[in-house]
């Protein structure tokens, strides 16, 4: 007696995986929002991290680590060891000063603040990757500055590791003025006058340094000021002004999504002085400024996030927000600012 044969048979088989193929579509959503789950709250310990840091340096110090710190001729910056140089400037960012309080001191031991700090000898310093200042969800998680367009075949003028986080600390006082009056004008401020340029330094954590006037080069310096703020003074409340915020991507220029081939986006360095920023505000598409855009629009030194929906932020308290990408121009000025008596607050 003859048995017949067990198996699958051709039509069969192709049903099964047509089966399989549906149930991986449906289940493959899932697992990449679970990852960026993940991600997105790894990147919320890294700016709760930047936070805590902050506290103990100011708990230290007895006032904010500087957004930037710059020493011209003439202008030290003795609270640091920084010297008058006799040329140039000696300048040092803002992820150098708190490098101790996120348990990297022998890194910051290693760094010689009486140099700048693109200098050879800082040179081993400033490329290490540090893993508090780079957001999983953004691409190319460790990435290098070299002060050229990325794949530029140009000698570098430095190697940079780069951040994901750093400062808004001013707003571009043009938004406020007319025609565009796109939010509050900040007091004093006159466009075209550069006597009232550093009065858009607006934010919580201040360059203590000499910057050269955008207009006037440093015949005078617009900006020679050796701002010690606290917490304690800060008039708008520490839980409605930012600390530090995403700025995701560089120095690689993202638009939109869009990653722009042979474009820089300026200032990614952890320890260049350059990373701390004001906020210009953009069109939708990226492409110009002074637009009604405050979030993920640009990375070009704006709010930026490869979060869904919006971006991480750390207030001067301590707590961190997901600020929505929706937030308008006046809003987030209003978070950006910590002593011109706003009272908006951003919802979560």
């Amino acid at each position: 007696m003859l048995r017949k044969k067990s198996g699958f048979t051709l039509v069969e088989l192709l049903v099964v995986i047509a089966i399989i193929g549906i149930l991986v579509g449906l289940l493959l959503p899932a697992v990449q929002a679970a990852r960026e789950a993940a991600r997105r709250m790894s990147c919320q310990n890294n700016v709760k991290q930047i936070g805590l840091a902050i506290h103990n340096f100011e708990s230290a110090y007895r006032y904010l680590p500087p957004a930037r710190i710059d020493a011209a001729p003439g202008f030290p910056v003795v609270e640091f060891g920084v010297p008058a140089p006799p040329t140039g400037t000696i300048s040092h960012g803002p992820g150098l000063l708190i490098l101790p309080y996120l348990e990297q001191n022998a890194l910051y031991s290693a760094y010689n603040l009486q140099l700048h700090w693109a200098d050879p000898a800082n040179a081993a310093v400033i490329a290490t990757h540090i893993p508090a200042f780079i957001c999983p969800s953004a691409p190319e998680g460790k990435r290098t500055d070299t002060g050229n367009a990325p794949g530029s075949t140009a000698a570098p003028r430095w190697l940079a590791s780069a951040s994901d986080y750093s400062i808004a600390n001013g707003m571009n006082g043009r938004l406020g003025l007319a025609p565009l009056n796109r939010m509050p004008p900040i007091p004093g401020y006159v466009f075209g006058d550069p006597s009232t340029d550093s009065l858009q330094y607006i934010g919580a954590i201040l360059p203590m340094s000499t910057i050269s006037s955008f207009t006037t080069g440093m015949s005078p310096p617009f900006y020679n000021k050796r701002v010690k703020s606290r917490f304690a003074s800060m008039i708008d409340g520490t839980s409605n002004t930012f600390a530090w915020v995403e700025d995701a991507g560089r120095p690689t220029l993202y638009r939109v999504r869009t990653a722009i081939a042979g474009s820089r986006a300026s200032g990614a360095g952890w320890a260049d002085p350059d990373s701390e920023f004001w906020v210009d505000g953009f069109t939708t598409d990226g492409l110009t400024s002074l637009g009604p855009c405050a979030m993920n629009c640009v990375n070009n030194n704006e709010l930026y996030s490869f979060h869904t929906g919006g971006s991480m932020a750390v207030y001067c308290d301590g707590s961190v927000r997901f600020i929505s990408a929706n937030t308008s121009i006046p809003l987030l000025a209003a978070s950006v600012s910590s002593s011109l008596g706003e009272i908006e607050t951003i919802q979560e």
